[in-house]
C-alpha cells in the first residue's frame, strides 16, 4: 500500500503558461480542461531501482468539499532530464488504471541522479513538475 508522501510542496513546480495557477494544492495544472493532478511517491525517487508513485486526476472546478476524481480521455506520462543544451528520457513508463480518476505509474527509472521532469499529457496539454533523485 502507499504511504503517501506528497512531494508537492517541496518540489520546483515548473510548467509554462499554467504557472499562474500551479499551487501545492494543483502541482500540475490543465487550464484546457480545467483539470488538476498530483504525485504521490511510496518512497523517494530512486536512480536504483523502480520508483512508482500514484498520480491522481481532479477536477479544479469541483464544488464538493474533496475535489472530485476524474478519468481524463488521454493520459500520457513520461520522465524527462534536461542537461544543458540537451535532454534524455528512459523507457517508457507503464500506467494502470487503480480506480476513478489514480493511476499507478510503474517501470519509472530515473536512471541517474538530478532533476528530473515528471511530464504529464491529459487530453493533449502538458504540465511538469520536477523531482530531484539523490545519488
Amino acid at each position: 500500500m502507499f504511504k503517501k508522501i506528497i512531494f508537492a510542496a517541496g518540489l520546483v513546480l515548473a510548467s509554462g503558461a499554467a504557472s499562474a495557477q500551479q499551487s501545492p494544492e494543483c502541482p500540475l495544472y490543465f487550464p484546457g480542461s480545467e483539470l488538476c493532478a498530483s504525485v504521490e511517491f511510496a518512497q523517494a525517487p530512486n536512480q536504483n531501482a523502480d520508483s512508482p508513485f500514484v498520480l491522481k486526476v481532479y477536477d479544479q472546478t469541483s464544488t464538493a468539499n474533496a475535489p472530485a476524481l476524474v478519468d481524463p480521455a488521454q493520459l500520457k506520462v513520461d520522465l524527462w532530464m534536461n542537461m544543458g543544451h540537451h535532454g534524455h528520457g528512459t523507457s517508457p513508463v507503464k500506467i494502470e488504471k487503480q480506480e476513478v480518476g489514480t493511476f499507478l505509474i510503474s517501470e519509472a527509472y530515473f536512471v541517474m541522479p538530478g532533476k528530473w521532469l515528471i511530464r504529464v499529457w491529459i487530453n493533449g496539454e502538458k504540465s511538469e513538475m520536477t523531482v530531484v533523485v539523490k545519488p
